[in-house]
């Protein structure tokens, strides 16, 4: 096991780091996004040209939300697939949690990716933690991956996930029991498959009203903030 950990964590960095292909079709839009720094003020509206095949691909079969799925903003959703211990995911979280913020019309669905033996694990945490906990629990799991990542340069244990259950005050019998319930290896399967279908084979990866793979590099800092938010809201108002 300790094995298949460290591997999976080398593959997230690696994929983390594939590029983006350019294409020729472009296409220009205007519009509104917010600086994220608190002492910058961003313009009201800028404008920016968005490249179909270097900052989104576009699905031959659109992903559809699901049962398990929080209902669709009146704009529409962005969907994260995402694995709790992959660097990449875990500091993409804060920005597309300021999005969340920004634009409350559109939601924000977040999935555990159950792409290998580990990751299906961690997934199975993911979910079941969000089917029995009062509150959902999804961030507050990210970060704590996070924290042990960057301090015992590691994956949690089952011994790290009791605690964190101790934490956040959640039964550890119904989380035992949400870890084997059936219904919840159908929802894993759903992700895998839709997965596949859409021939998502890294995380971190948005997917914008089921039909646009957002493929522009994840954002540094705020400048490069602004220009995702409006990427993201130009695939949405694309329908």
């Amino acid at each position: 096991m300790k094995a298949l950990m460290k591997l999976s964590a080398v593959a997230c960095l690696l994929v983390g780091l594939t590029a983006c292909q350019p294409a020729t079709d472009e296409t220009t839009t205007t519009s509104p996004a917010r600086d994220m720094a608190a002492t910058e003020t961003a313009p009201a509206q800028v404008e920016y040209s968005f490249v179909k095949g270097k900052d989104y691909e576009v699905l031959e079969k659109t992903i559809t939300t699901s049962y398990f799925d929080k209902p669709i903003g009146a704009r529409g959703y962005v969907m994260e697939f995402l694995w709790p211990g992959c660097p990449h995911c875990q500091h993409l979280n804060p920005t597309i949690n300021a999005f969340a913020l920004e634009f409350p019309d559109v939601a924000v669905i977040k999935r555990a990716a159950p792409a290998t033996e580990r990751w299906a694990y961690d997934a199975r945490i993911f979910f079941a933690l969000r089917g029995i906990a009062g509150t959902n629990l999804d961030d507050e799991l990210i970060e704590y991956y996070q924290r042990i990542a960057e301090n015992q340069k590691r994956l949690p244990t089952p011994e790290d996930i009791q605690f964190f259950l101790q934490e956040y005050q959640v039964s550890p019998s119904d989380f035992a029991e949400a870890m084997n319930d059936p219904t919840l290896t159908a929802k894993l399967r759903i992700v895998l498959e839709d997965m596949k279908r859409a021939d998502l084979s890294k995380v971190p990866m948005l997917v914008v009203n089921g039909k646009y793979v957002v493929t522009a590099p994840a954002p540094h800092d705020p400048q490069d903030a602004q220009r995702y938010f409006a990427l993201l809201n130009y695939l949405v108002d694309l329908g």
